[in-house]
C-alpha cells in the first residue's frame, strides 16, 4: 500500500509540472465544436510519456479555446491537476 501511495504521489508532482496543448475545431469567437474529453487528455499524456488512464481523469466540460484544469485522482488520498492549454485546430 505504501509502495502504490509514493507512486501516486510522484505522478501528481510529474502532472504539476505538466502543461497539455490540446487542439480543437472553434469558431471565431473562441467557442469549441463539442468538447475536451478524458480520452483526449490521456492520449496527450501518453505522447508525453506519462501513462494516466482515462478513467482516473475528470474535466469540467471545456467549451471555450484557453486554459483549463482537470483532475486525476490517483489514490484515494492523492489527486493531481493537469493544466490544459486549448487552442484552435
Amino acid at each position: 500500500m505504501a509502495k502504490l501511495l509514493a507512486d501516486a504521489q510522484a505522478l501528481a508532482e510529474k502532472l504539476a509540472n505538466t502543461v497539455i496543448t490540446l487542439s480543437a475545431k472553434a469558431n471565431e469567437d473562441g467557442k469549441i465544436f463539442g468538447t475536451i474529453t478524458t480520452a483526449q487528455i490521456s492520449e496527450a499524456l501518453a505522447a508525453q510519456g506519462i501513462e494516466v488512464d482515462k478513467k482516473v481523469i475528470s474535466v469540467e466540460p471545456v467549451k471555450v479555446l484557453g486554459e483549463a484544469v482537470a483532475t486525476a485522482k490517483l489514490h484515494r488520498e492523492v489527486k493531481a491537476e493537469i493544466k490544459l492549454n486549448v487552442v484552435a485546430e
